[in-house]
């Protein structure tokens, strides 16, 4: 008897030893591995030389968060706060309703239900945005007042509901359903969570999500710090704030970018009609990008506990929160984490789906299933997704309907049409209204892709050349391949010690490793599409960490024993320490989160200097921007254009006597030039820019008494001349 004891205590023990070498090797390697913090950063730097900095002085972190000088500022973020969190509450009841309206509510917990209604209730509102200001409607009682007041009558009517429920029970003798009872380790007993491992004593319960808390705390704080970001202020945040002061959504032909499905960026409109102000909304919708984060981690929590266990949930949604890159894009403003949530409550309902097709394969005349309200809701979310960014239809909508067309060609082939159909329809609805937008604005549904068949406005062979040139990858042999591996799995700046090897061992979890092998097959397919298709950016392929998460939660759940819960609770603790200050650093993003909003807002280390003094000097007048498209920060009107769009200012000087310039300007209220001839060479060197735009050109425009140069600002690679 004791030696079977033995055998089984050992037995238990086994992924221990093996297990905890490999976590060591690989986070002994990851932090020897040289790091360049900034393009001018460092080389060559450790990266545990850069956690020592702030991990051996936590006061000069401290410090940091307050600005320089030192000033604590809370207030000020409180506006910002409340019209992110309702606009989040609007979507989440609106999004409540559909979901139950659809019966896609059926059999799920409350946590489940929150981030299902919070994903679908947020594109539900950013396709109503959309229609409403293409139509021209947009002003705060359309934008914000009357999703608002829809939302709080669903609530009203599904609270209606649940008391007209709760009464009929009672006077039949019969008691609702409740959410289940919490066992110690606060796993939920209730059906509707029914999660692999019911029964099964729990390594970490419900209370180790705290390790989540600062995390969250620095994601949301972040998100509302004014935007340093290129491609944010070019046009995650420029672009409704150009289609706020114009009052409707419309065709931009001088931003290639903002025609482009937006699905989350537009969700700042409704921010700014009700402040009233384009500033303080675009906060709010930076914030509200943020916020993604935090909310797929709560998906990965209720996945986790759902196919799994609680301690998967726990560790899946830790890994991802604390994961510095998720932690950089969602502070910064771009949306990639916003995919990634989409990806993961579609991959999420289309799991429930499989589960319950495999109970209802028997139940005849069933005119809606719980499965088929399941599989329109992964549909929905995928088209989400796409709505989001273009490249979800390839790392998304693809892979998931093919995943569709596989399920039910291998059970009813005779049939396999009726639930892809539902599926493409749904994903058709969740995004096809930008598509339309384009088609009928452009005459490219995918504008500014596929011009070669479509075309589209403004677009000409040579822009579309210079566009894929930019954005297509170039080197295909194996060393680029090994070296682009290497940086997904180490040497990737912003990557966490702990996730890549905790997915690596999912496969030590024989109960899970089918899923598991389902889980790397996807990541596989994202970094080979990512590779093959895209300009290989690191954050591209972020959308896809959820997956190696969910291994990681698969992994935690490899053994019971007492000493695999000790390895779990050092490495995540470990790794959340380590992450959190790489995450509140300024290595990363902007981390003053106490400084005044106000100071920030008008902060030399973040604005151009020849901004500030345009605010200052000419804040009522109209700049032509030559080489410069992060334009966000300017309060005077701004006529630009990106280096993929025509120029404005070669149109206007091109070929024309000084006389037509000259009038020219005029009829464009153009009080001021500036040309900035760093972004030119940057442009040049890179993606492409007209050889046009010469000094020469503005010595002309001087000798014809047609602009007359400003003071230059000493050491700044740009000029800026006035209109005469």
């Amino acid at each position: 008897m004791a030696e079977r004891l033995t055998a089984m205590h050992y037995q238990r023990l086994v992924p221990v030893f093996p297990a905890g070498l490999i976590l060591a090797i690989y986070a002994a390697v990851y932090y020897a591995t040289p790091l360049s913090v900034m393009p001018s950063g460092p080389e060559g730097v450790p990266r545990r030389t850069l956690l020592l900095t702030y991990l051996l002085r936590p006061d000069d972190l401290v410090r940091e968060w307050l600005g320089s000088p030192p000033a604590l500022a809370v207030l000020d973020r409180l506006p910002v706060l409340l019209l992110a969190a309702g606009i989040v509450g609007m979507a989440a009841a609106l999004g409540r309703l559909a979901i139950r309206l659809v019966g896609a509510d059926r059999g799920l917990d409350g946590l489940e239900r929150f981030v299902f209604s919070a994903g679908v209730g947020l594109n539900l509102v950013s396709t109503y945005i959309l229609a409403v200001g293409l139509a021209g409607w947009m002003n705060a009682m359309t934008l914000f007042y009357v999703p608002a007041a829809a939302a709080v009558g669903a609530a009203a009517w599904m609270y209606r509901g649940l008391r007209w429920r709760k009464a009929e029970s009672a006077d039949s003798g019969r008691s609702i359903p409740r959410k289940g009872r919490r066992n110690r380790s606060g796993r939920s007993e209730s059906a509707a969570v029914a999660p692999a491992d019911a029964g099964r004593a729990e390594l970490l319960g419900t209370r180790w999500l705290w390790l989540m808390a600062p995390f969250a705390a620095v994601i949301v704080l972040g998100g509302m710090l004014p935007p340093i970001e290129f491609d944010v202020r070019e046009y995650h945040l420029q672009v409704p704030k150009e289609f706020f002061r114009q009052g409707r959504i419309t065709f931009l032909p001088h931003n290639v970018y903002g025609n482009m499905a937006m699905g989350t960026e537009i969700l700042s409109l409704p921010a700014m009609a009700a402040a009233g102000d384009w500033w303080l909304g675009a906060l709010a919708g930076k914030t509200l990008i943020a916020l993604f984060a935090p909310l797929t981690a709560l998906a990965l929590f209720a996945a986790g506990r759902r196919f799994f266990s609680t301690t998967a949930g726990v560790v899946a949604a830790v890994l991802y929160v604390s994961m510095p890159w998720v932690v950089q894009v969602s502070m910064l403003g771009l949306v990639d984490a916003a995919v990634g949530c989409y990806l993961v409550l579609a991959l999420y309902a289309l799991l429930l789906h499989a589960r319950g097709q495999d109970q209802e394969r028997q139940a005849a005349g069933r005119a809606w299933s719980e499965a088929e309200s399941r599989l329109l809701l992964a549909g929905y979310l995928a088209g989400a997704a796409v709505a989001t960014k273009y490249p979800a239809a390839l790392f998304v909508a693809v892979p998931l309907t093919a995943a569709v067309a596989w399920m039910q060609v291998r059970r009813w082939w005779r049939t396999a049409w009726k639930p892809l159909a539902v599926f493409v329809l749904a994903a058709v609805a969740g995004c096809g209204l930008w598509f339309g937008k384009n088609w009928a604005l452009t005459g490219n549904p995918a504008y500014p892709l596929l011009y070669e068949v479509f075309g589209g406005e403004t677009r000409t062979a040579e822009k579309d050349e210079q566009w894929t040139r930019a954005h297509r990858p170039h080197v295909f042999t194996t060393d680029a391949l090994l070296h682009d591996l290497g940086r997904v799995l180490l040497t990737s700046p912003w990557l966490s010690p702990l996730l890549v090897p905790m997915a690596g061992l999912a496969f030590l979890n024989r109960r899970y490793r089918r899923m598991a092998a389902v889980l790397a097959a996807y990541f596989a397919f994202v970094i080979l599409a990512w590779w093959v298709l895209t300009h290989r950016i690191d954050r591209f392929w972020i959308p896809a960490i959820p997956l190696l998460t969910l291994m990681g939660g698969i992994a935690a759940t490899a053994s019971a024993g007492r000493g695999w819960k000790v390895l779990l609770v050092i490495v995540l603790v470990f790794t959340a320490c380590a992450n959190f200050v790489v995450a509140a650093s300024p290595l990363i993003a902007d981390n003053r989160f106490f400084a005044p909003l106000a100071r920030l807002r008008d902060d030399p280390l973040r604005m151009n200097p020849w901004h500030r003094w345009f605010n200052a000097e000419a804040p009522d007048g109209c700049i032509l921007m030559i080489g410069e498209a992060q334009v966000f920060d300017l309060v005077p009107r701004v006529i630009y254009s990106t280096c993929f769009d025509s120029s404005v200012f070669e149109e206007i000087v091109k070929g024309h006597s000084a006389e037509e310039i000259r009038r020219a300007l005029r009829s464009r209220g153009i009080t001021h030039v500036y040309v900035h001839w760093g972004e030119i060479a940057r442009y040049r060197a890179t993606y492409g820019y007209t050889d046009f735009v010469q000094p020469e050109v503005f010595e002309r425009l001087i000798r014809e008494g047609i602009l007359e140069p400003l003071p230059p600002i000493e050491d700044h690679p740009s000029r800026a001349y006035r209109v005469w």
